[in-house]
């Protein structure tokens, strides 16, 4: 599946999502499409989506006015990544540990950024694949040790619910810094991250780590909870920065980490998504053939 003529749009230029569809349609002098297949970070299951993060409200209907499209999908943006997983090159995937099923096998995808998505990809009896969204970010934030209870204290409050995207996402890892550091100077979730991959920061790097030991423990629970025996694939803005690191025995150790059934955990591979369009795959492939 090949991905062209992609655009970066930057957001304050418009004054909605329509407008910006139709400012890149435009510009290519595109009046109407078959079909065409959009994936937003917000829930679709509702008439009226506005973005957590941008005051822009909008249908599905509206959208599919905007593309002038015969065939039109709204989906959500992990959703859009489930469906891409059947499409990704091996070499857009670093695998860590496991083993490559070779049968179609129950897939999940999950990745920090502004907040932490997730969807799983089952396999149809029939043939084809079934994606399904999930809120993994709100689930109980996997702590183990003495260590991350304080932390958790010191993040939200003491004996307070933590949830996961309270630490796996880009302001969690600067409030793991804040938490971790006496004297805290970095600013920016960019600038801890960019400080610990550098080493040059012992603070931003003890945070890091702590965010990567979060973040291969949540991905081990996914994958026994839904017995996710085609693999765990790490997706988003973070997780391709950190495949070096991650790749240190010692996440691969926390991944398989889960006490009388480890053994079952040795099997399953654990990737990192590298290709830097995985959710327009998954947007074609949500289209009807």
């Amino acid at each position: 599946m090949v991905v062209k003529d992609v655009e970066a749009q930057k957001n304050d230029n418009f004054p909605s999502l329509e407008a910006s569809v139709s400012h890149y349609l435009k510009q290519r002098g595109v009046s109407t499409l078959h079909a065409a297949a959009i994936a937003v970070a917000a829930p679709v299951d509702r008439d009226l989506i506005t973005l957590t993060n941008r005051d822009w409200t909008f249908s599905a209907n509206s959208l599919k006015e905007a593309t002038n499209a015969k065939s039109f999908r709204l989906l959500n943006d992990f959703e859009a990544l489930a469906y891409s997983l059947p499409h990704i090159e091996d070499h857009d995937l670093v695998q860590i540990g496991g083993e490559k099923s070779i049968k179609a096998q129950v897939k999940v995808v999950l990745g920090p950024g502004t907040g932490l998505g997730m969807a799983t990809l089952a396999p149809l009896p029939q043939g084809g694949w079934l994606p399904i969204p999930g809120e993994m970010g709100h689930t109980t934030l996997p702590i183990i040790n003495a260590e991350e209870l304080t932390l958790r204290d010191k993040l939200v409050g003491v004996g307070k619910f933590a949830e996961v995207e309270d630490v796996l996402t880009g302001p969690g890892l600067l409030a793991l810094y804040r938490a971790v550091s006496a004297s805290p100077d970095l600013q920016t979730p960019e600038a801890v991250l960019q400080a610990a991959l550098a080493n040059a920061n012992p603070s931003a790097v003890k945070a890091l780590d702590h965010f990567m030991t979060f973040l291969v423990r949540l991905a081990g629970d996914a994958a026994m909870s839904l017995q996710a025996r085609g693999g765990i694939y790490l997706a988003g803005g973070i997780a391709p920065s950190l495949v070096e690191k991650l790749k240190a025995p010692k996440f691969r150790a926390v991944f398989e980490d889960k006490g009388r059934i480890a053994g079952l955990m040795k099997s399953i591979p654990l990737y990192v998504i590298i290709d830097k369009f995985p959710a327009f795959k998954g947007c074609a492939a949500a289209l009807p053939a």
